[in-house]
């Protein structure tokens, strides 16, 4: 069915607990609003029906309400009359199934049901009343394009968005509670990013009992810019128009391209059961944290002949912040070189001199007993890969990693990897992703699952989002610290950073860490282990445990988008 431009509205409100009549009027002063100003489809927040926070299993069932119910008849009528695609989170009673479910909803300028999603991945409170989802990413094609839903805390994990998107997605329609600022304001942008989609997020704001809501109703565009949004702790209407075709654009700068590029013959370890990853095993291993917390940093670092930098010049650096108390250390990618985009006869050259890098590190490694991450270019069987090789203190090579995602100069010379290694060493479980890798979110995921604390990301940043909207979900969404070490001369240049397991007090990822934008510019952060080998966001919300990866199906699927089916 042909897409077309239209305008949606995502309301910010506050639900009564148990009261459908009085949140139906709700709805209907927003659809009436909504009408006057030509809005084609409206998005209300989750558990609309009923609020959200309830006494006990008995009180949600006595307030959830079946599809057939008021709730859900009151807003097809209020589509019919107002010719308007109407969204919502309802507390669902399932007779079938015998569960309540939190569950969202999209009814067409008809009334008719088009949509019916239920949440996957549930937080606390979520589990003491709701079952978790078995309807997988429902998608359907309308007149206001391929839209699929999710809700809330579902964007925490980015299987859920990626595999709704991955199913075709134009449009992901997003019912929140959210209760913390960054989930609205670097969560969605993230999701909307690096998966190309616009996503229409509607919240609540207020106080519900004892659980406050801060707001962040919002639409954000395929490019993760943010197009409407209410202010915080208001009630009213994010209004902004949306062209569904823009998401069929995955391409990025350089002949990149979000969903082509991906790799997902290398991603099957997200299917598999929490009980057959190592991050079962590893997130239950007693540690002590006094003896594991360690001084890491990126160092910002690299030849260069505009900002005259010879790679004695970077070794000493090096040199510089191990004497500091720097532990373990990451340099840029592709650092022994002046270009950031390299072409096959300046692979070659790099790939000439890595025994000399690894030896010259080495060297370094043992006389001030620390480690570094080398990333390079190395040559086995006349194939070139881009590899990063991690030096430990007593100068050997700990591990390598060769990268799975390749950026468009690369493919022209590069063979590309196909595993996510994570390996034990004294500064706990170490994965590597190199460049574009970050780009998408399965790398870190495969990582995480692997068993990771700490991912090294030496990179040549193209996009400022990346920084911004990826480093900091990058960790959390996998309870691992990240090291980010970028060149001064990529398309964005510097900034390097260090991401939290458990994310910085303040969402704003320049106002937590600073763009540094210097050459030779050292980054530090203390990691502590133990924050990382606990892979738990919140009490009985663990990152790994709680998937649903019998869903995951999209992501190991070879050409990514599938056919799509209405529900």
């Amino acid at each position: 069915m042909k897409s077309y431009l239209y305008r949606a509205a995502s309301v910010q409100t506050l639900a009564e607990v148990g009261n459908v009549e009085a949140n139906l009027k709700i709805c209907e002063h927003y659809v009436k609003q909504a009408a006057l100003q030509g809005v084609r489809l409206i998005v209300f927040p989750e558990c609309m029906n009923a609020g959200y926070l309830y006494d006990s299993i008995s009180h949600a069932r006595k307030v959830a309400e079946p599809i057939s119910g008021r709730f859900v008849s009151g807003l097809a009528k209020l589509a019919r009359e107002n010719d308007m695609f109407v969204a919502s989170g309802i507390t669902e009673w399932d007779p079938k199934a015998e569960k309540v479910f939190n569950t969202g909803i999209l009814l067409d300028r008809q009334g008719e049901l088009v949509l019916h999603y239920h949440k996957q991945f549930l937080t606390t409170h979520d589990q003491n009343w709701f079952a978790f989802g078995e309807r997988g990413f429902p998608v359907v094609e309308t007149e206001l394009g391929r839209v699929g839903l999710m809700i809330c805390f579902d964007g925490r994990i980015p299987e859920i968005p990626r595999c709704t998107a991955l199913s075709g997605a134009q449009v992901i329609i997003d019912m929140a509670n959210f209760f913390l600022i960054d989930q609205a304001e670097m969560w969605r942008p993230a999701r909307a990013f690096e998966n190309g989609v616009w996503i229409c997020a509607a919240t609540k704001a207020g106080q519900e009992r004892s659980i406050y809501y801060p707001g962040g109703s919002m639409i954000v565009d395929p490019s993760g810019n943010l197009r409407a949004k209410v202010a915080w702790d208001t009630h009213g209407m994010a209004i902004g128009d949306i062209d569904p075709t823009l998401a069929d654009n995955k391409v990025m700068t350089l002949g990149a391209d979000k969903f082509a590029d991906r790799r997902p013959e290398t991603y099957k370890i997200l299917t598999a059961a929490y009980t057959d990853t190592k991050v079962a095993e590893v997130s239950k291993r007693p540690i002590v944290p006094g003896e594991m917390t360690f001084n890491m940093a990126a160092i910002q670092s690299h030849v260069s002949e505009s900002q005259p930098t010879t790679l004695d010049r970077v070794v000493e650096q090096v040199g510089h912040a191990a004497r500091f108390g720097v532990q373990l250390m990451v340099l840029p990618e592709y650092f022994a070189s002046p270009n950031w985009r390299i072409d096959p006869a300046e692979a070659k050259r790099l790939a000439a001199i890595n025994g000399q890098l690894l030896e010259t590190f080495g060297e370094l490694c043992k006389s001030e007993e620390c480690a570094i991450l080398v990333p390079n270019v190395e040559e086995e069987s006349g194939k070139l890969y881009s590899t990063s090789c991690l030096i430990g203190p007593h100068g050997n090579v700990l591990m390598s990693y060769r990268k799975v995602h390749l950026f468009a100069d690369e493919r022209a010379w590069a063979t590309p990897g196909s595993d996510y290694p994570v390996i034990e060493t004294q500064f706990g479980r170490i994965g590597i992703m190199m460049g574009y890798d970050g780009m998408f979110p399965e790398t870190a995921r495969c990582l995480g699952t692997n068993g990771a604390d700490v991912i090294l990301w030496p990179s040549r940043l193209q996009d400022r989002k990346e920084r911004t909207l990826l480093a900091v979900p990058r960790a959390v969404d996998n309870r691992c610290a990240v090291v980010l070490a970028n060149r001064v001369d990529a398309p964005f240049g510097g900034g390097s950073m260090v991401a939290l397991p458990a994310q910085f007090p303040v969402w704003d990822v320049d106002v937590a860490v600073p763009c540094y934008p210097d050459m030779h510019k050292v980054v530090l952060e203390v990691i502590e282990i133990a924050h990382a080998r606990q892979k738990h966001m919140m009490a009985n919300v663990h990152m790994f445990a709680k998937r649903q990866p019998l869903t995951y199906g999209a992501l190991v699927e070879p050409h990514g988008i599938k056919n799509i089916a209405a529900d």
